[in-house]
């Protein structure tokens, strides 16, 4: 089948045939050799009609991410493993939330970040911002080697200097695209790169080395360190909090289970387990909290970012599995936000303003949200995003949303964080 009668066999399907002209033609830049990625999309799509999203909130910003990036983050492309991308910053309010949070109390305070990724921005945020905790961060991707090219663009490879994961400087779309058009150039570029920074040390522009080796090393101190190993693949003391962000959206619900029998064999009684996903500067924040009580880890609450009712990236969205619950949960609470006809003419109100004012996919003449404006960079972008969502906050939409969901009969409330919170 072409890419173009799939795609629309999608917008029938989905949308009723409504989606724009130009968030199509952004679809039709689908690898057409990828099943991997038409799967995604297909699944995405279910979930986003399951939330009651329509074909004009669908942005051309979100057509580019799934039609020209997606195919390049999925493990698909990276030999079926999974690319360990870290954001500085992007588990920020979860670090908050651990702060502020209700479960845990005053004590010796552990933590095990699973799944960190490298380089372990997120768990080096954790150690900043958690002065009294003792926090260990544990993934399976832990290089023996990372090297910075001149552009500052990174690569993590193994002990047989191969490469298992690049990224750019700056990961917006045009600098992914740049390094994957050609993956195993850009591998062969920075497996050559080692091997002259091997045989010849450099600096960069500000006087940085090139070339580190056993770099999780240089990152560990007396409060901080690191293990080599996924879920049920490490051995640790029984912890407070174990926090796993952006690890399971990868698996089905038979890992996910196998996971919270693990979590609980490795929780402290009344620790905690916090699990679910975000995006870059805290956005798109969602996660269930999972309490050890005796032989039993109960589930206490789902949160989530108000972001995630017109989210702007596929985070929301992203499940690897149709049987993903924590995908269909979030579709499920949307979808009754959404529902509420007037609390949705004043969320559009004002988020349609924030749209034009930033220049971030505003709506067009014909009603769909469009493009970004080209000259905003990747930082400021997120960080734009971020502050509409701070807005939208402080105008006291998250607390009018929890009081849709009260309405249809959930314990919702909002959070230490600002975020949606409902007990089960």
């Amino acid at each position: 089948m072409k890419t173009k009668e799939y795609i629309e066999q999608l917008n029938s399907r989905f949308f009723n045939g409504k989606l724009s002209s130009d968030f199509k033609e952004e679809l039709e830049k689908l690898p057409i050799d990828r099943p991997d990625v038409y799967a995604f999309v297909e699944r995405a799509f279910g979930f986003i009609n399951q939330a009651g999203v329509p074909a004009t909130d669908m942005s051309i910003m979100l057509g580019e991410i799934l039609g020209s990036l997606l195919a390049r983050l999925l493990p698909g492309a990276w030999e079926g493993r999974i690319p360990p991308i870290t954001v500085p910053g992007r588990h920020a309010e979860i670090d908050n939330y651990i702060k502020s949070n209700p479960w845990v109390k005053i004590g010796n305070r552990k933590m095990l970040d699973i799944g960190c990724g490298f380089p372990p921005y997120t768990t080096l945020d954790a150690s900043n911002s958690l002065k009294d905790w003792y926090i260990t961060g544990a993934d399976p991707s832990l290089p023996m080697y990372l090297v910075h090219d001149s552009e500052g663009n990174y690569a993590t490879l193994d002990q047989n200097r191969s490469t298992i994961y690049f990224q750019p400087s700056l990961p917006s779309i045009e600098n992914w695209n740049s390094l994957l058009k050609d993956s195993k150039a850009t591998k062969k570029r920075f497996e050559q790169l080692l091997s002259e920074l091997l045989e010849a040390p450099e600096k960069d522009k500000i006087g940085l080395q090139k070339l580190q080796i056993d770099p999780i090393k240089s990152y560990e101190t007396d409060r901080l360190k690191f293990l080599n190993g996924g879920i049920g693949q490490i051995s640790i003391d029984p912890q407070n909090i174990i926090r796993c962000f952006n690890v399971l959206i990868y698996f089905d619900d038979v890992f996910y289970q196998n996971t919270l029998d693990w979590f609980k064999e490795n929780l402290e009684e009344n620790g905690i387990a916090i699990i679910g996903a975000n995006w870059a500067v805290s956005t798109e924040n969602y996660y269930n909290i999972y309490k050890k009580e005796g032989d039993q880890l109960i589930n206490k609450e789902f949160a989530f970012s108000l972001d995630n009712i017109n989210p702007f990236s596929v985070v929301t969205w992203y499940a690897n599995y149709d049987d993903d619950r924590q995908t269909a949960t979030l579709a499920n609470y949307i979808r009754l936000i959404r529902e509420d006809a007037t609390f949705m003419k004043e969320y559009y109100t004002i988020n349609d303003a924030q749209r034009l004012k930033y220049k971030i996919c505003p709506r067009n003449s014909e009603g769909y949200y469009g493009k970004t404006d080209s000259s905003i960079p990747p930082n400021e972008l997120w960080a734009l995003i971020r502050q509409m969502l701070d807005e939208l906050n402080e105008l006291g939409l998250n607390q009018k949303a929890a009081e849709v969901l009260q309405k249809a009969g959930l314990k919702a409330r909002v959070n230490e964080v600002g975020h949606i919170s409902i007990s089960t």
